[in-house]
């Protein structure tokens, strides 16, 4: 998936997405992550501290400089194999669409983390995760909580065979599957199997697409019969031990379904399973 982008703010939600894009890189010999931190934003957050009144963001720079140093070093001692690490501290607002730094920093995957907290200090990055990866041209992989990086055995595919030769991102996907060596299963949620009767038909034509461009990796096709989606994805992730889980975002697709609820709904699917959002 070439080299990797992780913004960071320093909060923890940010430094576990660190801490799994270094599990991550280290499977890939060669590969190199880019620490990227937007001061402007972060820094916003010192205003709300009386204590440090009266100084300019840019005075704070520094210190945004030397907490990107340890955090730096912090990854490369904890480092199984020789990883490369750089780092990109600027003053500038944090963008949604990441794509630009992305070809700045030579990088093509972004690693992010999500939180449902309040504290300011965690949203900063936490609640950003979800636009970039919207807006972003890149593949986002978006680390709940707690996720901790142990390989990636066994990988997922939600689909709503809707156009599928011209949605999915069939590249990503096998170069995911090249560099993992991992099990591919597909889902597709279907609230009855009064409602997947109606469109029989183009279920098995889109199937037979999607196989069609998979098929060299032996995938298990399934399909899921639950009013909640949400919960039909976190049900098969937990039976099939997923380590990761990949989506489409499609506008009012699978994307916005999955991850456009209330912040309760997002934490609970998120308990343990990072999603890639693949962009076709």
């Amino acid at each position: 998936m070439k080299n990797i982008l992780v913004p960071v703010d320093f909060s923890p939600t940010a430094i576990n997405a660190a801490r799994y894009a270094l599990g991550w890189i280290s499977q890939e010999p060669g590969r190199k992550m880019v620490l990227y931190n937007a001061s402007q934003t972060v820094l916003s957050a010192f205003h709300a501290n009386p204590d440090l009144e009266g100084l300019n963001e840019e005075d704070l720079l520094p210190l945004q400089e030397e907490q990107m140093y340890q955090l730096k070093q912090e990854l490369l001692s904890a480092a199984i194999v020789p990883v490369a690490i750089d780092t990109r501290c600027v003053y500038e607002l944090f963008q949604d669409d990441l794509t630009a730094v992305c070809q700045q920093t030579g990088t093509e995957l972004i690693i992010m983390g999500i939180t449902g907290g309040s504290k300011l200090r965690e949203k900063l990055i936490g609640s950003n995760a979800l636009q970039v990866a919207r807006h972003t041209a890149n593949q986002v992989i978006i680390v709940p909580p707690g996720a901790s990086f142990s390989g990636i055995r066994r990988v997922m595919l939600l689909t709503d065979y809707d156009q599928v030769d011209e949605t999915t991102p069939f590249g990503a996907i096998q170069q995911l599957l090249e560099i993992t060596g991992a099990k591919l299963d597909v889902l597709h949620v279907e609230e009855s199997k009064t409602s997947a009767a109606k469109h029989t038909r183009i279920l098995r034509q889109e199937n037979a697409v999607m196989h069609h461009h998979l098929r060299a990796y032996h995938p298990t096709y399934f399909i899921a019969y639950n009013e909640s989606f949400e919960q039909a994805v976190h049900d098969v992730a937990d039976q099939h031990e997923i380590d990761l889980i990949i989506v489409i975002p499609k506008k009012m697709g699978y994307f916005d379904r999955l991850l456009s609820t209330s912040h309760t709904d997002v934490m609970a699917f998120h308990s343990h399973v990072p999603v890639l959002v693949a962009h076709k």
